[in-house]
């Protein structure tokens, strides 16, 4: 296990990076969600050893190691993968997109598709241009991408409100209020294990540049993509939770349905926290596959 690696990509940025499960394994490369870093894929660290499975997941630009990159889209991360890949002396490899990480899995796999074996979407964010789609969604999230000026005005106070709310732990509150708000399930996946200290590492990773990276990698998900998914030629499966609370599956089949020649497995009971870790072992074995 390697957590602070970095490469220099061909432009002089860095591009930060960590290294879990076998160090000679199938090369699998994670991406995470939003907002997070790369220490969320370190809770894949013991299942992808067992199966003979290398975990590298990047930060994106602006987060944690990562330099940031003015102006960027979601096809502009595609350049910075296949810089990487090069970097690591691997030609081939798969994808493991996680929530927010699930547009930048689909551009990647849309345009390195000659280098890409298969990709996996868990818990994926969908388009969310259009305001209809973010209708179901938790309503954090819901209130963050309905006014920009309170976007810019609430995020820099909420950050180190944040890390406060961390630093009490999950038991107390208001963290133990917040989590209130979310099913069940997921408040079990968030206790179970190191379910905690994953979250909320890879969230204080995130943050650790200021508010303006995430915000400004926020703000993407809610912009047209600048990719279709309809062009992609991989093979792809999604898996999304019935009862997720934060993106509802409904629009998750949605995206999956334009993705040609998708499959997907929508999981009964399951939630935004709950599938991924519950579920990472099915998620891996699919990835391994010859």
């Amino acid at each position: 296990m390697k957590e602070d690696e970095s490469v220099k990509l061909p432009d002089g940025r860095t591009l930060g990076y960590a290294d879990y499960g076998d160090s000679n394994g199938q090369p699998v490369f994670f991406f995470h969600g939003w907002p997070s870093s790369r220490y969320q894929a370190a809770y894949l660290n013991n299942s992808a050893a067992e199966r003979g499975i290398r975990i590298l997941a990047p930060d994106r630009p602006g987060i944690g190691r990562s330099s940031p990159l003015p102006q960027r889209r979601f096809g502009d991360w595609p350049k910075d993968v296949a810089a990487f890949a090069d970097a690591l002396g691997i030609d081939h490899f798969r994808i493991f997109g996680v929530s927010g990480g699930c547009p930048y899995a689909l551009a990647t796999t849309a345009k390195l598709s000659e280098r890409i074996e298969r990709t996996a979407v868990v818990c994926g964010a969908p388009p969310l241009a259009d305001k209809a789609d973010r209708t179901h969604m938790h309503w954090a999230y819901r209130t963050l991408s309905g006014i920009n000026s309170l976007r810019r005005a609430a995020l820099p106070a909420l950050v180190p409100f944040s890390r406060w709310m961390i630093s009490r732990g999950s038991h107390k509150p208001p963290m133990s209020w917040m989590l209130k708000s979310i099913p069940p399930r997921d408040r079990e996946a968030i206790h179970h294990g190191n379910g905690w200290d994953m979250v909320t590492r890879s969230y204080l990773e995130a943050v650790a540049n200021g508010s303006e990276s995430i915000l400004t990698e926020g703000e993407l998900y809610l912009k047209p993509w600048d990719f279709k998914p309809e062009e992609i030629s991989t093979p792809v499966r999604f898996w999304h939770g019935l009862a997720d609370a934060n993106l509802p599956c409904s629009v998750a089949q949605n995206l999956a349905s334009r993705v040609p020649n998708c499959e997907g497995s929508w999981v009964e009971g399951e939630g935004h926290y709950s599938l991924p870790v519950f579920h990472s072992a099915e998620v891996l074995d699919w990835l391994g596959r010859d």
